[in-house]
């Protein structure tokens, strides 16, 4: 549905924020914070915000490896015996990320069990997929065993088990996918809680814009105005707080380490009597329509005359 901007409407406004400016952090990091303006903006009875991401500027200074989401390599040993390992938090490739899974399988530091083996981790560019190994059949991974599992960076499902690794070597099933956690970067606002569906939550959201990260690690997200086709039309009187949190797609904050972002937020205002007169409009055009079609069937039938029995040939 489109609206129209009127004459008799308040001119549009953008609040243009800045994460170092803001009033308040609810963390250690720069990526969820609120901003309180000293000029609040207000709307009269009549007339309702319709608000849009604008642009944003965020720094892709977040880690694909990153602690209580994706750190652990859970096993269990030969003799049934449970632990796992840590990968250090990071920004890894899908080379660097194997020679971490090795060297943290061959040195630890282990949580439970030890492993005793020498393990060979390598990425198989013709499948695409890990390939692992050991000098003797030592364990085998059971990412069942936590929530927080590199599973996916290693190519397995969340409750996914290996095979032995042993002296043959194995593949992982899947694709390893070292960006499993950071696809994508949600704006999230208070601003916003009936306005998108996400499939994580199966449920309405804060979403307000999602920015795709399609730059190496290091780089900078934009959002663009062009990429903007999502508007939220708020029923309010005033505008005085914003609360902005920028997560990934399973509502997880992200860690910038130290570094801000900028986004811009469009405020239209617009009629509210606009949307009901809309509304009506095509729910009389619909009835109308009807009435038409149903005047054209009664016509054809009223047109159509006796019957001609079967074998009277037909008038020419």
């Amino acid at each position: 549905m489109s609206y129209t901007l009127e004459t008799n409407t308040d001119s549009s406004k953008i609040i243009h924020l800045n994460s170092k400016d803001a009033d308040k952090s609810f963390s250690s990091t720069t990526s969820y914070c609120l901003f309180t303006l000293d000029t609040p903006i207000e709307l009269d009875d009549n007339h309702a915000a319709l608000i849009s991401l604008n642009s944003a500027i965020v720094p892709y200074s977040m880690y694909n490896i990153r602690d209580n989401i994706n750190r652990k390599i859970p096993y269990v040993n030969e003799f049934g015996g449970s632990g796992y390992v840590l990968l250090d938090i990071g920004n890894y490739t899908i080379s660097t990320l194997a020679t971490e899974i090795r060297d943290k399988l061959n040195n630890g530091p282990y949580v439970g069990v030890s492993l005793t083996e020498t393990y060979t981790v390598s990425f198989d560019r013709k499948t695409m997929k890990y390939k692992y190994s050991c000098n003797t059949a030592e364990c085998h991974f059971d990412f069942s065993l936590h929530p927080d599992t590199a599973h996916i960076e290693l190519g397995y499902p969340s409750d996914g088990t290996s095979a032995t690794i042993d002296n043959t070597p194995i593949y992982s099933p899947n694709v390893p996918d070292v960006n499993g956690s950071v696809h994508s970067l949600f704006v999230r606002t208070n601003l916003t809680s009936k306005s998108s569906i996400d499939s994580h939550t199966k449920s309405f959201s804060t979403i307000l814009g999602k920015i795709p990260i399609n730059v190496n690690f290091g780089g900078v997200l934009f959002y663009n105005p062009r990429d903007n086709l999502h508007k939220v039309l708020l029923d309010i009187k005033q505008i005085n707080q914003v609360v902005v949190r920028l997560t990934d797609e399973q509502n997880r904050l992200f860690d910038l380490n130290g570094l801000e972002f900028n986004l811009s937020i469009m405020i239209d205002v617009v009629n509210k009597t606009e949307k009901l007169s809309i509304d009506k409009r095509r729910i009389k055009e619909d009835y109308l329509i009807e009435q038409e079609l149903l005047k054209k069937q009664q016509q054809s039938k009223e047109t159509r005359g006796r019957p001609r029995k079967v074998g009277r040939p037909k008038k020419n």
